[in-house]
């Protein structure tokens, strides 16, 4: 008569990481969404003051998706316990990491110089230019105005 199967049961500490992995699996799969929700916005906006939030978001987001990525319950310890011979692949990753924050950093630099320089110079020059043409279609009106009705007075009489 054949014996039944043995049944495989994970070592303990095995046992207690497959939860630990799972949660950090899900927590870096929600925050890559919100990263790609982000950067959609990102990519699609063209006003620099929305860019500007956008960044800070970005920055914001990516350094607390890093720091969980590079911690104690992240991709190190995922990847250690079930990949070890890609660790070298993943300290890439996390060198990564810094060249991307480095990069932000540059781009909200940019985007705070170009609001505080040539974008604000530009954004007051079209707030110039419509008080002035709103200031000439009014006298325009006035002229206009003042025309018409007394042309229209003078020739009733």
């Amino acid at each position: 008569m054949a014996r039944p199967a043995a049944r495989v049961t994970p070592a303990p500490e095995a046992k207690s990481a497959v939860p630990h992995r799972r949660a950090a699996r899900t927590r870096i799969d929600d925050e890559h969404r919100q990263l790609g929700e982000l950067l959609l916005s990102l990519v699609h906006t063209h006003d620099l003051h929305r860019v500007e939030k956008l960044l800070a978001d970005l920055h914001a987001l990516l350094v607390h998706h890093f720091e969980g990525e590079e911690g104690a319950q992240g991709l190190h310890s995922v990847v250690g316990e079930g990949a070890s011979h890609r660790l070298p692949n993943l300290q890439h990753l996390f060198d990564e990491h810094r060249e991307f924050l480095a990069r932000l950093d540059e781009l909200q630099a940019a985007t705070a110089s170009a609001l505080a320089g040539p974008v604000k110079e530009i954004a007051e020059g079209i707030h110039r230019l419509a008080d002035s043409l709103r200031r000439h279609e009014a006298e325009e009106e006035r002229l206009f105005g003042e025309a018409f009705y007394t042309d229209l007075g003078g020739r009733s009489s």
